[in-house]
């Protein structure tokens, strides 16, 4: 979704946003004409919106969120078919860091649309992940190893995880991770925004 300078909200084929209207009027048994007084919006604007015509502006929307008791986000969440959740292995998103002795394995689909980041972690035997501490303040991750063994320096303080262990690492917390064998450890990391 992308808003012009004139606050219309644009691409909003995917939206389910005329059939959230109807649900909300149908549940709340609201006639067209009682809606339109409730957000002083027009009838004919309504209608059209259920229908899924025009490009509502974003003061619209917000007037619309606002009755429903949703926020704006909620109202123009995208409709994500199944099929777009499904990330096969060849269309992965593979980034390389550090002099290419740590790879990180995108997990999750772009139309996911979520908080949450899944990547599968390589790290090359006897390397770190970075020179320096890495410090996330808007995210917590967990570290899971799938295979091998990895030394995590959480703040200075160093703990060695093995085979199907887990760390929780807070928003804040500097970190770095060194595989301290010779063959490569693999460790899913999972994300969130906080």
């Amino acid at each position: 979704m992308c808003c012009t300078m004139s606050g219309e909200v644009r691409n909003m084929k995917n939206t389910r946003i005329g059939e959230k209207i109807a649900e909300y009027r149908r549940k709340n048994g609201l006639t067209l004409r009682d809606f339109a007084k409730q957000t002083n919006l027009s009838t004919a604007l309504l209608s059209q919106l259920e229908r899924n015509i025009g490009n509502p502006t974003l003061s619209i929307l917000s007037t619309l969120a606002e009755a429903m008791g949703i926020s704006v986000s909620e109202l123009v969440e995208q409709k994500v078919e199944n099929a777009e959740m499904i990330l096969r292995k060849e269309q992965r998103k593979t980034i390389v860091m550090y002099q290419g002795q740590t790879m990180y394995d995108v997990l999750a689909c772009d139309t996911c649309h979520t908080n949450l980041e899944l990547l599968l972690m390589t790290l090359e035997g006897k390397s770190w992940t970075s020179n320096g501490y890495t410090q996330h303040t808007q995210e917590e991750e967990v570290a899971y190893v799938l295979q091998g063994e990895v030394t995590i320096d959480l703040e200075e303080e160093v703990f060695v995880l093995g085979e199907e262990d887990t760390i929780r690492i807070l928003p804040g917390r500097k970190h770095k991770l060194y595989n301290h064998t010779d063959t490569e450890v693999k460790v899913l990391f999972v994300k969130c925004r906080v």
